[in-house]
């Protein structure tokens, strides 16, 4: 057996990491001297170690390193699980890549002798009439987490009972503020068919714009048009709404078109 020391050397995580695996049962020591409180591994469990720094590297939590190791190492869990984890890694790599390209922008916006939110300049809001529509609609308190979960549950029901779309996917936010943890939000989609499970949403007269572009930047286009509204003397009259005119599972984050939409009255 291995003395903590040792197979903290060998395996280049140190004691006090070690002693906090056994403290949370992800990796115990094969003995414990019940006098001085040393520990002791087995020469196998070096194995065990490096799949544990292994999966670390991977951004794999603790709790999900425990899974594996307690499933006996089940290769379909852990290929499952590696997958999952290379497309949380991918997406956050997309990310960074428009991050980069923002950065590049602005530096590019500052070298012209630009203020870096002259940007907001270009981003056009009109004045249109939206017309009614029957719509099928999901409306819970959500995490915006959770969007995804909805949004299957809603097109599920929308193949099951083989409902016709008139247009484009939508989302309705009723929260008077912002709270990503906690939302009142509508999903609906805009069917021909009018059942129990539909609603009108009428008429309304909107400010709108269109957003191209990663979803993170639709801060930007709100903040103008609520500009806009107050320049131009309106007020708000109902909840914001946005239209998807791309599936994002589809479209590359740069290339999503959303339409969004401020009831307002004069």
């Amino acid at each position: 057996m291995l003395s903590i020391g040792d197979f903290s050397k060998v395996s280049q995580v140190s004691p006090k990491t070690l002693r906090y695996y056994d403290e949370i049962n992800l990796l115990n020591p094969t003995f414990t001297d019940a006098n001085s409180g040393y520990r002791y591994y087995d020469v196998s469990q070096l194995e065990t170690i490096l799949l544990i720094k292994r999966l670390k590297e991977y951004m794999f939590s603790l709790e999900e390193i425990k899974q594996v190791i307690e499933s006996d190492q089940d290769q379909d869990l852990l290929q499952m699980t590696i997958i999952k984890k290379k497309k949380e890694i991918s997406q956050k790599m997309q990310n960074y890549s428009l991050l980069l390209d923002r950065i590049v922008e602005d530096l590019t916006t500052l070298e012209r002798g630009k203020k870096l939110m002259s940007y907001l300049n270009s981003i056009e809001v009109k004045l249109t009439e939206v017309p009614e529509m029957n719509i099928l609609y999901l409306r819970k308190q959500m995490n915006v987490q959770e969007y995804g979960k909805y949004i299957g549950e809603l097109f599920g029901r929308l193949t099951a009972e083989q409902f016709t779309p008139t247009g484009p996917p939508l989302t309705i936010y009723h929260s008077p503020d912002f709270n990503p943890e906690s939302s009142d939000m509508e999903l609906a989609v805009p069917i021909a068919e009018k059942n129990e499970q539909t609603r009108t949403l009428p008429t309304s007269l909107c400010a709108t714009s269109t957003h191209v572009g990663s979803y993170t930047e639709m801060s930007s286009v709100y903040s103008k048009i609520l500009k806009w509204i107050e320049e131009k003397g309106y007020k708000m009259n109902g909840a914001p709404f946005e239209i998807y005119q791309t599936d994002p599972n589809t479209t590359a984050p740069d290339k999503n078109v959303v339409e969004i939409y401020f009831p307002v009255s004069l």
